[in-house]
């Protein structure tokens, strides 16, 4: 099993969900995240003062897939999240060394 990780631009977040629906893959855990890379943020004028803004909103993608899906679903990320500007984003994946849903105590891949 894989884990993937991707953070993405918030915009995006529709059309990477269904990107991964097209490929049977519906489980996946989203919450709002801050942050900075390369883009390194960005200034804005608030009532006539300037100010920089650091952190700025993302999207964080997280699911776990077995080992045959995990190259199609980096690919579907990444071709569904990028605009091909600056701050599209970034994938990680892992390996995951096992899983247990709680409610029926599946283990491995089952439980995903």
């Amino acid at each position: 099993m894989k884990k993937i990780e991707a953070v993405i631009k918030p915009f995006k977040l529709e059309e990477v969900k269904e990107a991964l629906a097209n490929l049977g893959i519906s489980g996946m855990t989203v919450a709002e995240v801050k942050g900075f890379g390369r883009q390194k943020g960005h200034t804005e004028i608030y009532r006539g003062s300037e100010y920089t803004v650091d952190f700025l909103p993302k999207i964080k993608i997280e699911l776990v897939v077995a080992d045959y899906q995990a190259a199609a679903a980096v690919e579907a990320i990444v071709g569904a999240a990028k605009t091909g500007k600056i701050g599209d984003g970034k994938v990680f994946v892992s390996p995951i060394e096992n899983a247990v849903r709680i409610r029926t105590g599946e283990t491995g891949d089952q439980a995903v």
